[in-house]
């Protein structure tokens, strides 16, 4: 037997159009923030408190505090980041403090070796509203 369930929460439309506007302009700020490569800054949109991020089926970093040590790792060999592409965000209001949004994405990355790469990926970030400030708790990429 199969049971589907769907909640709804107190929010108004208007409420939640409000919601849907700042999930996706912040996510946008947020993937602007890679191209810096400056990954404290990055890492400022993550919740401290729960973060996972998980990139291409594997559990890369399971803290923050791990993102912080592990990204510029990641990046080392990185001289650039541009994005492409930010399409198809689809944002999900949960609740008033829960919203998730999945995109499809595209970034160019300039390695320091001179050698350029496309990277195409559909992303999901589950984003928490904490002391009045969305984070990110959760990141899945999957390579397009």
């Amino acid at each position: 037997m199969f049971f589907a369930s769907h909640f709804t929460y107190a929010q108004t439309d208007k409420e939640t159009q409000k919601i849907v506007a700042e999930i996706r302009a912040i996510t946008e700020k947020y993937n602007k923030t890679w191209n810096t490569l400056n990954m404290n800054t990055v890492a400022k949109f993550h919740s401290d408190s729960s973060f996972r991020y998980y990139r291409y089926g594997i559990l890369a970093v399971s803290s923050n505090t791990e993102f912080e040590k592990m990204a510029p790792q990641w990046m080392g060999e990185t001289k650039s980041l541009e994005t492409i592409e930010f399409t198809d965000p689809v944002v999900q209001v949960l609740s008033n403090n829960i919203a998730v949004i999945s995109f499809k994405g595209v970034t160019k990355i300039v390695l320091k070796n001179g050698n350029e790469e496309l990277d195409s990926n559909m992303a999901t970030y589950v984003w928490q509203k904490i002391n009045n400030e969305w984070k990110i708790i959760h990141i899945h990429e999957s390579k397009k």
